[in-house]
C-alpha cells in the first residue's frame, strides 16, 4: 500500500492508478503513516511537526495538534510547542508520543492514513485518546488501521482479515460475527463477545 515493494503478482491500485514506478513517489506524497514505535527526535516539538511539513504554518501545527487531540498537553508543556522533547522524545508519556507523530502525519494532509499498530503499546486511557482523534477524522481521510487488537476497529466500515498472508474474509463488524468464520475465532481468542457459541 506505500508503495515500498512490488508485489510478485497483480497489481496495487490507488483511484483506478497503478501504484509502480511511474507514480509511487506522487502516491507517497498523500500518505500518512504512524507506526507503532515513533521516532521523534532530540528537539522541540515544532521541529518534529515541521519535519513531515517544513511550510506549515503556526495555524496548521495548531490545527494538526488538535485533530490529533494533542493540543491539550502540549499548551501545558513548559515552552509549549518550542518545548524540547529529549531524544526519541523521552520526555514525553507514551500517549503523548503517538499523538505527536498522528499530528506529523495529519499535517500532511494525507488522502490515506495508515496506523500501523499505532495504539497497540498504549494503556487504556492514551488508546481511548487516539481513538477519539482517529473518530473525529471519519469522512475526511481515508484510515487503514492495521492491528491485532480488535477491539480498536469495531467502527471501521470495512475490515479485511488477513490470515497467514491471505485475504481471508471482508465484511462489516456485524456482518463478520454473523459469518461465523475466522474473525469470530479471533475475536473469541480476545475475549470479545459475539454471541452465542
Amino acid at each position: 500500500v506505500l508503495g515500498l515493494l512490488s508485489p510478485d503478482t497483480g497489481q496495487v491500485l490507488a483511484d483506478d492508478v497503478v501504484v509502480g514506478p511511474a507514480t509511487v513517489a506522487g502516491w507517497r506524497e498523500r500518505i500518512g503513516y504512524v507506526p507503532q514505535e515513533t521516532f521523534l527526535f532530540h528537539d522541540t516539538i515544532r521541529a518534529n511537526l515541521l519535519w513531515a511539513w517544513p511550510d506549515a504554518s503556526e495555524g496548521e501545527l495548531r490545527d494538526a495538534l488538535r485533530l490529533a487531540s494533542a493540543d491539550g498537553f502540549v499548551r501545558r508543556c513548559p515552552e509549549g510547542l518550542d518545548t524540547v522533547i529529549g531524544d526519541r522524545g523521552v520526555l514525553l508519556a507514551g500517549g503523548e508520543r503517538q499523538r505527536i507523530a498522528l499530528a506529523r502525519a495529519l499535517l500532511r494532509r494525507p488522502a490515506l492514513l495508515v496506523l500501523d499498530e499505532a495504539t497497540s503499546a498504549l494503556d487504556s486511557e492514551n488508546e481511548r485518546q487516539i481513538q477519539r482523534a482517529i473518530a473525529k477524522l471519519h469522512g475526511s481521510v481515508t484510515i487503514l488501521r492495521i492491528t491485532h487488537r480488535l477491539s480498536t476497529i469495531r467502527d471501521a466500515d470495512l475490515i479485511h482479515v488477513v490470515d497467514q498472508g491471505r485475504l481471508v474474509e471482508s465484511g462489516t463488524w456485524s456482518g463478520l460475527i454473523r459469518a461465523n468464520g475466522r474473525f469470530v475465532q479471533l475475536c473469541r481468542a480476545q475475549r470479545i463477545p459475539v454471541g452465542p457459541r
